[in-house]
């Protein structure tokens, strides 16, 4: 039995949470880590985010640029592809149908 719910939550929404910070701005691994402990509100596992950027990539879900930097080792910067925009529009479509469903169960419960 999980004693974290908080994380499960976090686990499930990785990635349409990273599709959506790509939508909004091109970015670097480190930039996304930060944008997403401030969007989430918990803490992201560095390699976690690393792993799931790959899967994302691979899969055509984003692209990947190698840029140099003035300063430091070169830079990857990531963007959302196409099938990422489809991708992450699927997402919220799904989650749509599935808040009247949360949003039920939170209700009943308080009304207990």
């Amino acid at each position: 039995m999980r004693k974290n719910c908080s994380q499960v939550v976090l686990e499930n929404f990785f990635e349409p949470c990273v599709l959506y910070l790509l939508l909004k701005k091109n970015s670097y691994g480190y930039e996304l880590y930060q944008n997403l402990q401030k969007f989430c509100k918990c803490n992201v596992n560095m390699g976690n985010l690393y792993r799931g950027l790959n899967r994302l990539n691979k899969n055509g879900n984003i692209s990947k640029i190698k840029m140099k930097s003035a300063k430091g080792p070169d830079k990857i910067i990531y963007s959302l592809s196409e099938k990422g925009r489809n991708y992450l529009n699927d997402w919220i479509e799904n989650l749509e149908k599935q808040q009247a469903v949360i949003s039920s169960l939170i209700t009943n419960y308080k009304n207990l």
